[in-house]
């Protein structure tokens, strides 16, 4: 699992986790097998918060015929709204525009086999949501491979800057996307936003 990375302009109680950032993508490098980094192995279970600039990782799948899976999307965003409810905070409004922008994301992945902020082109999460139009200055992403929406969300909250980005209290909207390319073999993207 990677850490939490914020947008160009980071609030100054986010800095701390610029440094588990590298922390954490460090270990994940050193543990994961390595062949020239868009050669690495994939399995269902990883997860990712928003990275500007890593590597993508290369995927052989099954089943490349990918398909949306829109009541898992609801499902996963009705997961995170829960875990803000426990904690006392507003739920995150669904956004169209942000529902696209992940299933885009999520499109790709799954249609051109690759699982990473950045796509193979060199694309990065923040160049991604300007192309949008979207503000850049807070917004954050997690994405996931897995077996299961309820795997996936037990991914997020188990991990602290996944878990982070979900019950951060300046958030204001969320896109989610569930695509699926084959049995246990499912992406699930969460785009948030405090615009």
């Amino acid at each position: 699992m990677q850490s939490t990375a914020r947008g160009p302009q980071l609030a100054p109680i986010r800095l701390p986790q610029i440094a588990a950032i590298a922390a954490v993508a460090a270990l994940l490098l050193a543990v994961a097998p390595v062949a020239g980094r868009i050669g690495q192995l994939v399995h269902p279970g990883q997860t990712s918060a928003s990275d500007d600039g890593e590597a993508p990782i290369a995927i052989a799948m099954t089943n490349p015929h990918p398909h949306a899976l829109p009541a898992d999307a609801q499902a996963l965003a009705d997961a995170v709204n829960a875990e803000r409810a426990k904690r006392g905070l507003p739920a995150l409004v669904r956004d169209p525009l942000l529902d696209r922008v992940a299933f885009a994301k999520a499109a790709d992945m799954a249609a051109r086999g690759y699982f990473g902020h950045t796509d193979p082109s060199g694309v990065t999460f923040y160049q991604r949501m300007q192309a949008w139009n979207w503000p850049t200055t807070y917004v954050a992403e997690n994405i996931a491979f897995d077996s299961s929406e309820q795997h996936a969300q037990t991914a997020f909250v188990n991990s602290p800057p996944h878990y982070s980005n979900q019950v951060d209290p300046h958030e204001r909207r969320i896109g989610v996307a569930v695509i699926t390319v084959g049995k246990d073999e499912t992406f699930y993207v969460e785009d948030f936003s405090g615009n």
